[in-house]
This record gives structure tokens, sequence and C-alpha cells, in this order.
């Protein structure tokens, strides 16, 4: 599977490590070719099973230079892109 389309759930599960802050998850996958990291933007709520992630950063070399949700949310709206946090309720 790709992980530009993998299901929070499914990360969670195969996470070296995770990333929370009020922004949401960022969730850190390590395979053959480095470390990735996949944003699930969903504020203080936890996203659902089955939601993709809102971007995908790697590979890196290591766990540096990965940014929490809160960096990648601020570059994300540098860029131009809308705000990505989602309300569940």
């Amino acid at each position: 599977m790709d992980y530009s389309e993998m299901p929070y759930q499914e990360a969670r599960k195969q996470a070296v490590k995770v990333l929370e802050d009020g922004y949401g998850d960022a969730v850190i996958l390590k395979d053959a070719h480095g470390y990735w990291a996949l944003y699930y933007l969903y504020g203080f709520q936890v996203p659902p099973p089955e939601a993709p992630p809102h971007w995908m950063e790697g590979p890196f070399p290591g766990e540096e230079g990965i940014r929490s949700p809160y960096e990648m949310q601020k570059f994300l709206e540098e860029q131009g892109d809308f705000t990505y946090l989602n309300d569940v309720d």
C-alpha cells in the first residue's frame, strides 16, 4: 500500500513514533528507504480509523528533520493550502 493512502489505524499499528499536538498527529514509519511522516491534521480529535493522511513527507535518513503537526500545518498554509484541521464531531 502507498503511504499516501494509508488509513490512520493501519499507520498507528506500524508506527515507530507518533508526534501529537493540538494540530494533529504525525505518524512516523520506517522502511528500507528511511523514515516517513504521515500527517493526520484533526486537531485534538482522534482521526477516523479509515482516514488517509492529509500530507506525507519522506524518506528521511533519520528522524531529525521530521516536522511536528503544527510545523506542517504552518508550512502548508504558507504554501497557500487551506486549513487542514477537520472537525469529526
